[in-house]
C-alpha cells in the first residue's frame, strides 16, 4: 500500500486498541473532510439510512481520503452493483446490512473481491486515484487492501453466524445492535446493552475470533464502546454526526452557564 493511503487492514491487526470511526448520516464533502480530521480514525458513510446518495459519496470519500483517513461505506443493500460501486469510489471497507445466511455472505464476498477470491467487475478509476496505484498494482493489492463486513442484526443471522463467519474472503462481522435488540425482544424496544443483546454479541465475537475475522459493531457512546471493547470488538462506530454536533453545542452552553 502506498504511504499516501491509510492501511486499514494493517491497523486492524492491533485488536487491543479499538479502531473508532464516526458515522455520517448527512451529506456534504466539507463536513466529511472535517469529520475526517477529528481525533477519530475513520469515517463511515451511511448509505442505507443516511441522506447520502452516490454522487454525494464520491466527493465525500475523496475528502476523507485527502485527510489520509479510511472511508467506510455502509451500503444500501447486499447487491453486487452497490458493493462494487462503493469500492470503485475509493472506499477502504464496505459494510453490508442484513446478511442472514451463508449464501448471502458468499454473494457479498463474490461482489467485493476480484478473481480468484470473487467476481468483482473491473472499472472505476477513482479507486486507483484514492490508493495511488497503477491499474496492475491496484488489481494485485485490492483483495487485501479493501475489507468487507457482513452485518449481523437479525435472529436468522445469529442462528447462522458460525456458517457466515466461516465464509472464505469475508473480513469481518459487524453487529447492528439496534436491529438485533429489536429482533431479540420481538419488537419490544431498542436496548443495545440488554442482557440478551450482549449475550448474542458475545456469541458473534466468538465466531469472528474463531475464524480470524474482525469483530465490529455500532456503539455510539463512550460507555457502549467500553462495553463492546471488553467483549472483543475492535472496529466500532464511535458516534453519529448529528450527535457530535449536539454534544458540542451542549458542551459549549454548559461551559457558558458554569463560567
Amino acid at each position: 500500500m502506498t504511504a499516501q493511503h491509510f492501511d486499514l487492514r494493517a491497523r486492524l491487526v492491533d485488536k487491543a486498541t479499538p479502531f473508532l470511526f464516526s458515522w455520517m448520516s448527512m451529506s456534504g464533502a466539507q463536513l466529511a473532510g472535517q469529520l475526517a480530521r477529528l481525533p477519530i480514525e475513520g469515517v463511515c458513510l451511511d448509505m442505507q439510512h443516511g441522506m447520502i446518495g452516490f454522487a454525494d459519496a464520491v466527493n465525500m470519500i475523496a475528502a476523507i481520503n485527502a485527510a489520509k483517513r479510511p472511508a467506510i461505506i455502509r451500503i444500501l443493500w447486499n447487491e453486487p452493483g452497490l458493493v462494487g460501486q462503493a469500492l470503485d469510489a475509493g472506499a477502504s471497507a464496505v459494510i453490508a446490512p442484513m446478511i442472514n445466511s451463508k449464501k448471502e455472505a458468499e454473494e457479498l464476498v463474490r461482489s467485493a473481491k476480484y478473481p480468484p477470491g470473487g467476481g468483482r467487475s473491473w472499472g472505476g478509476y477513482t479507486a486507483l486515484q484514492a490508493f495511488g496505484l497503477a491499474p496492475a498494482e491496484y488489481l494485485k493489492q485490492a483483495n487485501s487492501a479493501t475489507l468487507v463486513f457482513a452485518m449481523i442484526e437479525t435472529q436468522a443471522a445469529l442462528d447462522a453466524v458460525d456458517e457466515i463467519a466461516a465464509v472464505p474472503g469475508l473480513d469481518g462481522l459487524f453487529v447492528g445492535p439496534s436491529d438485533l435488540s429489536i429482533a431479540l425482544s420481538n419488537g419490544a424496544g431498542i436496548e443495545k446493552t440488554s442482557a440478551a443483546t450482549l449475550e448474542a454479541m458475545k456469541r458473534i465475537a466468538a465466531a469472528a475470533k474463531k475464524n480470524g475475522l474482525v469483530a465490529g459493531a455500532f456503539a455510539g457512546t463512550a460507555e457502549i464502546i467500553q462495553t463492546y471493547s471488553s467483549m472483543g470488538y475492535s472496529f466500532m462506530a464511535a458516534a453519529v454526526d448529528a450527535d457530535l454536533l449536539q454534544w458540542g453545542a451542549a458542551s459549549l452552553m454548559k461551559a457558558l452557564k458554569d463560567a
